[in-house]
Order: C-alpha cells, then sequence, then structure tokens
C-alpha cells in the first residue's frame, strides 16, 4: 500500500487488487477505513457507480448493513 497524501481528517493510500488500483482513505480521528466507490466499481467490473448502485446484490448488501446498524455508504467532502 501506497501512501499518497494526508490532511487534518484523512490519510490516503493507493493499493492495487489484482491488478486494479484502489483508492483508500483511512480516518485519523476514528481509524476507519474507507474505499474510493469508483475503484469499488472497477474491482467489481461494473461499468460505472449507476450500475454499480442498480445492482440488487449491492442493493441487497447495503440494506443488510443498514438494518444491523451501520452505514455503508459515506459522502467524503
Amino acid at each position: 500500500m501506497i501512501k499518497l497524501e494526508s490532511d487534518d481528517r484523512f490519510d490516503y493510500f493507493l493499493d492495487f487488487f489484482q491488478g486494479t488500483p484502489v483508492k483508500i482513505l483511512r480516518d485519523k480521528t476514528t481509524g476507519e477505513v474507507l474505499f474510493d466507490v469508483e475503484s469499488i466499481t472497477n474491482v467489481f467490473g461494473y461499468d460505472s457507480v449507476e450500475a454499480l448502485m442498480s445492482s440488487d446484490a449491492v442493493l441487497d448488501l447495503i440494506n443488510d448493513e443498514l438494518k444491523q446498524g451501520h452505514n455503508p455508504i459515506r459522502r467524503i467532502n
């Protein structure tokens, strides 16, 4: 894993999954690790974020996480 940069809130990394680049953020305060949705889209072979978020399997996974009190989606500004 390659550390790209850091700001007050996050450390930014780049790693590779089977040759596909994956952008990763680590929250400095909580230690939470977040994955960039465009990177995940490519890893799972979807053509676009819209296609990923329209997949029944992905929506089922998101709903399961929400039912357990977890929010698997974050908007990072």
